[in-house]
């Protein structure tokens, strides 16, 4: 399971920091530019919702739903999972301005949401039927 993790977490930075997403997606190009000098402004750069890319969000939340996913089968204790996955949630986020694509506040929001659900998820598949089956 943990080679498994390592391969997801390469395929964030991958999906995350590469040049452009949609071509990734589209046809499997994969490129980086590296730049010493991020542009920080969209990290805090507040703007409508509606002009959010979906395909985006969605990606975020689905990426950082898995990792946390695959944490879970790590480690028991869920604050070790949150620790790791906002970690390399906001990493990556991070290392994604150097790579010429924007920090976004709003896919660290996705990011973060994709987290809290699978340990929700996690959460009650763990009382359903782990503590369930100790009853018996």
């Amino acid at each position: 399971m943990v080679f498994l993790l390592i391969l997801w977490m390469i395929f964030i930075f991958v999906a995350t920091c590469t040049e452009d997403v949609h071509a990734l997606f589209g046809n499997g190009d994969i490129s980086f530019t590296f730049t010493w000098t991020p542009d920080w402004d969209n990290l805090f750069q507040v703007y409508p919702l509606v002009d959010a890319s979906i395909f985006e969000l969605l990606g975020h939340f689905i990426m950082f739903f898995v990792l946390t996913c695959l944490l879970m089968t790590i480690f028991k204790d869920y604050r070790h999972v949150i620790v790791a996955a906002i970690t390399y949630a906001i990493f990556t986020e991070i290392l994604q301005a150097f790579f010429g694509r924007g920090a976004d506040i709003y896919d660290v929001g996705a990011n973060v949401i994709g987290i809290v659900v699978a340990v929700g998820v996690g959460c009650l598949m763990r009382v359903l039927f782990y503590e369930g089956r100790k009853k018996f």
